[in-house]
């Protein structure tokens, strides 16, 4: 009983380190909450995805909110980005249903690796091709329509595995933008604080599991935990953005999607 709420503590205390060290990343943590929730608290993927994507829209809303008040998001790009992320957020929930009940968690568990995979690969050549600095700004009116297609991929994402599609807009707002971290986190977050709680709610729905989850947590956690991820994204992004380098908020990024993809690696290991 000991053992169980020390596992507890600490899986409570990993998902808040988790909102802080990735508030300034774009990312609102749901390539860690998903197996933290999965695998320390040993709950089924469905009810992870759920509680994840929860922790993911408190996180993007601190951090959006911090990022906004300094001038690092842009309005005009989220907006573009949420006419498809937002449907695509729905419809990434019915293909989780079907892969959970077709398949098994196996199917969601190889989907969030290949897409983690496709988010290390991209940031690793950019990285290496030297496109990390003195690149200009890209307008969104030049690439509407590949942006619309990377956030429904996101949306997508959101949907099915719990993550926010943090890690495929950052991805997308470098990559095809060309914008700085800061601004492609802060843009990140928006898009994510709007097509979550849509993704959350079709969970909700579809899944009708909710009150057995309230029941098993308790609603004084629930109070507590959530405002609290959302302070530790604020704060950790307001800080990491007057006080970081752009260089260690790659580098950090990149550490915590290999984390995450090294896990469903070994977790792939033990099926063989």
């Amino acid at each position: 009983m000991i053992f169980l709420e020390i596992i507890s503590l600490v899986a409570v205390f990993s998902l808040l380190f988790v909102a802080l060290i990735f508030s300034p990343l774009g990312l609102g943590g749901g390539v860690l909450y998903v197996p933290i929730i999965y695998y320390l608290l040993g709950w089924d993927i469905q009810d992870a995805v759920v509680a994840s994507l929860s922790l993911v829209f408190m996180v993007a809303l601190g951090s959006s909110l911090a990022h906004s008040k300094d001038g690092y998001a842009d309005n005009t790009v989220a907006n573009t980005g949420r006419i498809t992320a937002i449907p695509a957020a729905i419809l990434g929930t019915y293909i989780s249903g079907y892969f959970i009940h077709s398949v098994g968690e196996i199917g969601v568990k190889i989907l969030a690796a290949l897409i983690l995979a496709f988010v290390f690969e991209r940031t690793i050549r950019r990285m290496i091709s030297g496109d990390e600095a003195g690149e200009e700004e890209i307008s969104i009116s030049t690439k509407t329509n590949q942006y619309r297609l990377g956030a429904a991929f996101a949306g997508t994402s959101a949907g099915m595995l719990g993550i926010g599609g943090g890690a495929i807009l950052v991805t997308l707002n470098r990559s095809l933008l060309k914008m700085d971290a800061n601004k492609a986190a802060g843009t990140s977050y928006l898009i994510s604080a709007t097509i979550v709680p849509v993704a959350l709610l079709s969970h909700i729905i579809l899944d009708k599991n909710i009150g057995q989850m309230i029941e098993t947590i308790g609603i004084l956690p629930i109070i507590i935990i959530l405002p609290m991820a959302l302070l530790s994204a604020f704060f950790g992004a307001k800080y990491a953005i007057k006080h970081i380098p752009k260089s260690a908020v790659t580098i950090v990024f990149l550490c915590a999607i290999s984390l995450s993809l090294l896990r469903y690696i070994v977790d792939f290991a033990s099926y063989i």
